[in-house]
C-alpha cells in the first residue's frame, strides 16, 4: 500500500480520536449547558478557520496569482469549480440529513431535537387554539393571552376505562378535554358526571392547592389538555384574565357540589373561599421521559444516528486525504522529500480535532438521555473514529489519481456540506445552550487557535 494513504489513514484517525474523548466526557460527566453550548461554538470556529484555510484560501490564491490569461482562465475554472461543489455538497447535505433524520437520526442533535419539537409544538399549537377558542370559558380571553395558555397546555391521552385521577390524590393540574369523554364519580352526586370535549375538571383542587375530591376515569379514548400547578403559577401572572374565569368556574361547581348533597358543609364554604383566594393572590428542552418516547418511536433510531454522525464526518475524512495528497505534490513538484511532518495540514487537522470533541461530547449527553446504554455509544464513537481514518486513506488513494480541476470540485462538495453543518447544527445548538455574546466570543477563540497551528506548517 502507498506510504501516503497509511499517512493520511492516521491522520483521520487522529483527528477522529477527539469523537472517542468527546464522548467518553460526555457519558461520564454532567457539563453546564452553558459550557457544551461555549465548547460547541469553539469547534464550531475552528472548523470554520480550517476550511477557510486549507479548501478556499489556496484556489482564491491560486486565481489571484495567476500571471498569464491562460493561468488566470484555468484558476477561474478551478475557482467555479470550488463554488459550484460548495453548493452541490450544501444540498446534499441537507437531502442526506432529512432523509437520516426522518428514521430518528435527529436525536443526535440537541439543535435538531428543538427544531423538530418547535415545529411539532406549532402545529398542535394551531390546531388545539382553533379549538379552545369555542371553550366558554375562554370565549372573553384576547387571542394572544389564549396562545400564553395554550403554550402552557400539555396533551395527555388515555384509553377507556383508564383512571385519569383518584379522589385524596394529590392535584396533578387541570384537565380540558379535547376529545371523548370523561365520567367522574364525586361523593356529593348519585350518578356520575360525564364531561365532553370543551369541558374542564380539577379546577378546585388546583387553585385551592388540595387534593381531588372526586374519582375520574376516562369512559372512552380521550385525548386531554393539561396545565400543571407549575404551569398555572406561570399563567396567571401573565393572564389575568383567566383568573376571574377560573374563580367564576369554582364557584359554580362549588355550589352544584353543595345543591347535589343538600347541605351547606362548612368545610366546603371554607374551600370556596380558599380557592378563590388562591386565584386572587397567587403564590423548553424536552424531558428526559420525552426523549425516551421520541427515540422509542424510531424502531432503528441507534442506527439512524450513527448513520447522521457518520455523514457529518464524511466530508472531512475525505478531506483529510486529498489535502495531504496536495502538500506531497507540491513538495515533490519543488524537488524535495515529503515526509510525515511536512506534508501534515496542522490547521485542518487541529480545526476538524477541536470540533469533534464538543460535538461528540453533546451528542453523547444527548444520546445518554434518550436511554441508549453507555457502551453502545462509544462503541458507535469509536466506530466511527475508524471509519474516519479508512475514509481520510481512501481519499489520498482517489486523490492520487484524479485531475486536480476534478479535485478541487470534489473537495467543494466536502467543504459545502461540512459549512451546511456547523451552520444547522453547531451553531444553533450552541447558541440555544449558551449566552449569545459568549458563543460569538467562543467562536472567535475557535476561529484565531486554528489558524494559529498555522504557525506550524
Amino acid at each position: 500500500m502507498d506510504i501516503y494513504v497509511i499517512w493520511a489513514g492516521l491522520l483521520g484517525a487522529l483527528s477522529a480520536m477527539s469523537l472517542l474523548i468527546g464522548s467518553l466526557i460526555g457519558v461520564g460527566m454532567r457539563l453546564p449547558r452553558a459550557a457544551v453550548g461555549m465548547l460547541a461554538a469553539f469547534g464550531a470556529g475552528a472548523l470554520l478557520s480550517a476550511l477557510a484555510i486549507e479548501l478556499v484560501a489556496p484556489t482564491i490564491a491560486a486565481f489571484a496569482d495567476a500571471t498569464t490569461e491562460l493561468e488566470r482562465a484555468r484558476e477561474a475554472g478551478h475557482f467555479l469549480s470550488l463554488v459550484a461543489g460548495c453548493a452541490i455538497g450544501g444540498v446534499l447535505f441537507v437531502l442526506l440529513d432529512q432523509l437520516v433524520n426522518a428514521r430518528g437520526g435527529y436525536l443526535r442533535k440537541t439543535a435538531y431535537v428543538m427544531s423538530k419539537v418547535a415545529i411539532e409544538r406549532e402545529a398542535f399549537h394551531a390546531r388545539a387554539l382553533a379549538e379552545i377558542m369555542r371553550v366558554p370559558m375562554f370565549l372573553d380571553l384576547p387571542a394572544d393571552k389564549l396562545s400564553i395558555l395554550l403554550s402552557h397546555l400539555r396533551p395527555r391521552f388515555f384509553t377507556a376505562g383508564e383512571r385519569i385521577f383518584n379522589r385524596g390524590e394529590d392535584s396533578h393540574g387541570l384537565y380540558l378535554v379535547r376529545t371523548g369523554v370523561l365520567s367522574i364519580h364525586h361523593p356529593d352526586h348519585d350518578e356520575p358526571i360525564e364531561l365532553g370535549h370543551g369541558e374542564i375538571v380539577g379546577e378546585i383542587s388546583l387553585v385551592a392547592r388540595r387534593p381531588y375530591s372526586a374519582d375520574c376515569e376516562a369512559k372512552t379514548d380521550v385525548e386531554l389538555l393539561l396545565l400543571t400547578p407549575e404551569d398555572f403559577e406561570s399563567v396567571r401572572k401573565r393572564v389575568p384574565e383567566l383568573e376571574r374565569q377560573l374563580r367564576q368556574l369554582v364557584a359554580s361547581r362549588l355550589e352544584e357540589n353543595k345543591n347535589a348533597a343538600a347541605v351547606a358543609t362548612l368545610e366546603k364554604q371554607r374551600w370556596a373561599a380558599l380557592a378563590i383566594d388562591a386565584i386572587h393572590h397567587g403564590g423548553q428542552m424536552p424531558t428526559r421521559e420525552e426523549m425516551g418516547a421520541r427515540h422509542a418511536e424510531h424502531k432503528n433510531a441507534a442506527f439512524a444516528i450513527w448513520l447522521g454522525i457518520l455523514l457529518d464526518g464524511i466530508p472531512e475524512s475525505f478531506i483529510i486525504g486529498s489535502t495531504m495528497i496536495a502538500a506531497v505534490a507540491a513538495i515533490t513538484v519543488a524537488g524535495g522529500e515529503p515526509t510525515f511532518g511536512s506534508v501534515l495540514p496542522y490547521t485542518l487537522i487541529a480545526g476538524l480535532f477541536l470540533s469533534n470533541l464538543p460535538e461528540a461530547l453533546s451528542s453523547s449527553q444527548q444520546m445518554k438521555l434518550q436511554g441508549i446504554p453507555v457502551g453502545r455509544i462509544l462503541l458507535l464513537w469509536g466506530s466511527l473514529v475508524v471509519l474516519t481514518g479508512v475514509g481520510a486513506a481512501l481519499g489520498a488513494a482517489v486523490s492520487e489519481h484524479i485531475e486536480h480541476g476534478t479535485l478541487i470540485f470534489v473537495e467543494g462538495v466536502a467543504a459545502g456540506a461540512m459549512l451546511t453543518m456547523i451552520c444547522a447544527a453547531m451553531l444553533p445548538e450552541a447558541a440555544h445552550l449558551a449566552n449569545p455574546n459568549a458563543v460569538g466570543l467562543s467562536t472567535l477563540s475557535g476561529f484565531l487557535a486554528s489558524i494559529l497551528f498555522k504557525l506550524l506548517e
